[in-house]
């Protein structure tokens, strides 16, 4: 059910890039701080890139509790996360709240802007 999970999470970003379009916000109301290069392919594929990248660990953790709810899967089975790159600690539940909530805030605030701007304004 990983590969499942992984899949579901992947068309949840690219949906949430593809809806990107229909947000509250004019080309002229987005922030200026997408340079010359702002409607470039490479500049279009890297944010879309780091959007995916930060929305990972809450849309793979909310498709785990999705699939525990609906009852297919028999525990909540959450990617584990490490609090430092030697560590054996996994990142407390706590912790955990707080990364989801930085990760979809810089998301909202600052990578999807800046992706809009890129791919729908260029």
């Amino acid at each position: 059910m990983k590969t499942g999970k992984h899949l579901a999470m992947l068309a949840v970003c690219l949906v949430v890039l593809w809806a990107s379009r229909f947000g509250p916000y004019t080309c002229g109301r987005l922030p200026a701080f997408t340079g010359e290069a702002g409607s470039s392919w490479l500049a279009i594929a890297v944010n879309g890139i780091f959007l995916i990248l930060l929305l990972y660990l809450p849309v793979y953790d909310f498709m785990s509790l999705l699939t525990y709810k609906l009852g297919w899967e028999t525990k909540f089975d959450p990617l584990v996360v490490y609090e430092g790159e030697h560590s054996v600690q996994p990142v407390s539940p706590k912790a955990r709240r707080v990364l989801y909530v930085v990760d979809v805030a810089m998301v909202s605030f600052f990578l999807l802007p800046l992706w809009t701007k890129a791919a729908y304004c260029g």
